[in-house]
């Protein structure tokens, strides 16, 4: 029996080469081998010419490997979404030109998928790499309990229980029902992708670390990027609001990430976003003193590890 052909979709923008060469040789040296490989080109701007020319260059590395630019103007959801249309596999797994894949992640996630034909995306647990000048830290993402084995359309509602696009394998059928990441997202295009996935769909994950997701140090990741982060967050408000204000532990998940989101923003704005983070806070704490107390402890750990 034939194994299904499984697309790795790796978007790059302006990304030194070795790091993506991380990327592409932990795809390369998967135990499951029925694969290809496409590199999606962000690079734009001044000096973009030298990042496309290393990413070029990466087609030695192997004959799967394809460059593509990407389409519809550039950001990461385009970049995925320039990946997803050329991709030719009935399996689309995603990875950050920064992070890497254990080498059986692949082998693991197919054996769930081909196992659970109701089940349109696996996800994993991982490690969390803190790169500092003296070495690197590191955490596993969902600690021993958190991980959820499955998640429903209602559980992504509360919390993204999921988390980055690296873990994510997903049958290029759904994307057919439920459509493409939502280009209109600033950030966070991952999480509302899983959220309407998981309203038509089942979704399962294998709790065993598979991938590493890296922090680095230069602080550019799209995350900490607190405007585009509640941007984003709103939007996903008002997509889903009719579920959302139906639900105490949805409605507290928008009101504690606008909060954390003003936090973040103390170091650029100072006095003016502590004083809304404050509020903000508050007002989670009356939605949900339970959640909130969780959701606390959560943040105060990732501060530490410097997420």
């Amino acid at each position: 029996m034939t194994e299904p052909l499984v697309s790795c979709i790796i978007t790059s923008y302006k990304r030194e080469q070795e790091i993506v060469v991380r990327a592409v040789t932990s795809v390369i040296n998967q135990t499951y081998l029925n694969t290809e490989i496409l590199i999606i080109d962000d690079n734009r701007g001044e000096g973009a010419a030298r990042y496309s020319d290393a990413l070029e260059a990466l087609k030695a590395f192997s004959e799967k490997i394809t460059v593509y630019p990407a389409e519809n103007g550039h950001g990461a959801q385009k970049a995925r979404n320039t990946g997803i249309r050329h991709a030719r596999g009935e399996y689309i797994a995603f990875l950050d030109d920064d992070d890497e894949w254990l080498p059986d992640k692949l082998e693991k996630q197919l054996d769930l998928l081909i196992k659970k034909p109701e089940t349109a995306m696996c996800y994993c647990n991982g490690f969390l790499v803190k790169e500092t000048g003296a070495g690197s830290d590191t955490y596993q993402i969902w600690e021993q309990g958190q991980f959820r084995e499955t998640v429903t359309y209602a559980d992504m509602l509360e919390q993204d229980y999921i988390g980055s696009t690296s873990q994510a394998v997903i049958r290029k059928a759904a994307f057919e029902v439920c459509g493409m990441f939502d280009e209109s997202l600033p950030a966070r295009q991952d999480y509302e992708m899983w959220i309407r996935l998981s309203r038509s769909f089942s979704l399962s994950g294998v709790s065993r670390p598979l991938y590493r997701h890296y922090l680095s140090r230069e602080g550019d990741q799209i995350s900490r990027k607190w405007r585009l982060c509640m941007e984003g967050h709103d939007i996903i408000y008002r997509k889903y609001r009719e579920d959302i204000e139906k639900s105490r532990a949805a409605r507290f998940n928008i009101v504690f990430h606008r909060a954390h989101y003003y936090m973040m923003g103390m170091q650029e704005q100072g006095f003016s976003c502590a004083i809304r983070a404050f509020f903000w806070y508050i007002g989670a704490f009356f939605t949900s003193p339970k959640h909130f107390l969780e959701q606390w402890k959560i943040k105060v750990r990732d501060s530490r590890r410097g997420k």
